[in-house]
């Protein structure tokens, strides 16, 4: 009887012939700036009507600075107007019923386009979770997973309509800037102060914020997750006797969630308010060196009521800036949050 050989050729080698799968390298994380890019190239002619509309009602928010400046020009006398004054009170009433228009059609273009971009994102999320197979679990409990795609996906929805919009008020805010300093020079250098006050304020609390708000997220999912296995497991929580305890673990969640949740709000809202403090004070110094120009002589009441009204502008981009600013800084988490659960 012939013995028997046993095969010294590894099972890798025996199965060389077969033509196996790449495997797919894991996918590094996009930064926030790139994510933003690949949703608005998602649908680019909403975004870019968005931000025309939004881009036209800004341009026209400079309009009545001028109307006003020319209409206490004419009244002084150092102006002339064809058909006087009532040519001018008549260009703000259209004026008025035109911008009436543009808000409606802006608005309409804005709920198209936060829909579709948080529609893209909790589809995407959706797919990639039903190509998972089938006996793999969700990689995060039922609720904490519903949190990702409702406010995560709400949290890029706003980052993104803040984008579209604030560069459009950036260009208007630098054109209206241009203006002025044909006006006054230094006046203008004044008011540029407050946005760099701003962004070099945001830009050192921007460690804080983004803590804060990865703990208000977090807390979030908690309780959602707590919930949903509370809801999933009510039989055996009944027939153990622990519902005292799965309601006292639902009121703990939900202090931590209350606590992180303010402390995620206010340092939202102070930002807000830091930033908007600071463009008062920098429109109350840049009032009181144009009244000192007024009364010199140097500047002309029209000239004095268009720096008013175009200050009031800047000062609202000012604050719209810092806002923004923490809103960008905010939803890193959300994209980092979301992209956790793509592996």
């Amino acid at each position: 009887m012939t013995p028997t050989t046993t095969s010294t050729t590894p099972p890798t080698a025996a199965m060389s012939t077969r033509t196996t799968k790449p495997v797919r390298a894991p996918r590094k994380p996009l930064s926030t700036p790139a994510y933003l890019k690949r949703m608005w190239r998602y649908a680019p002619w909403i975004c870019l009507m968005h931000g025309i509309f939004w881009d036209i009602l800004n341009l026209a928010g400079l309009l009545p600075g001028l109307v006003i400046g020319r209409f206490l020009d004419t009244l002084q006398g150092s102006a002339s107007t064809p058909g006087g004054t009532a040519t001018l009170v008549g260009i703000l009433v259209a004026f008025a019923v035109l911008r009436s228009a543009l808000w409606m059609a802006g608005g309409y273009m804005e709920i198209q386009m936060r829909f579709r971009m948080s529609g893209l994102l909790r589809v995407n999320l959706l797919r990639h979770l039903l190509d998972r197979p089938g006996a793999l679990p969700l990689p995060y409990p039922l609720g904490e997973t519903i949190s990702r795609f409702r406010d995560d996906a709400y949290a890029a929805e706003d980052v993104m309509d803040w984008t579209d919009e604030i560069i459009v008020h950036a260009l208007v805010a630098l054109l209206a800037l241009a203006a002025l300093a044909r006006i006054d020079p230094l006046i203008t250098l004044v008011v540029t102060v407050p946005l760099i006050v701003v962004g070099l304020g945001t830009q050192w609390a921007s460690a804080a914020l983004t803590r804060y708000r990865e703990a208000s997220s977090q807390s979030t999912a908690e309780v959602a997750g707590a919930i949903g296995s509370i809801l999933a497991a009510t039989q055996v929580i009944q027939a153990a006797g622990a519902e005292e305890r799965a309601i006292a673990r639902i009121g703990t969640l939900n202090a931590r969630r209350r606590t992180t949740m303010i402390v995620d709000a206010i340092a939202g809202h102070a930002m807000g308010a830091v930033a908007t403090m600071v463009a008062s004070i920098g429109t109350g110094i840049v009032m009181l060196m144009a009244a000192d120009r007024l009364r010199g002589g140097s500047l002309t009441v029209g000239e004095f009521a268009l720096f008013i009204t175009w200050l009031a502008f800047i000062t609202e981009f000012t604050a719209d800036f810092g806002q923004y600013l923490a809103v960008y800084r905010q939803s890193s988490v959300a994209f980092a949050r979301m992209d956790a659960m793509l592996g």
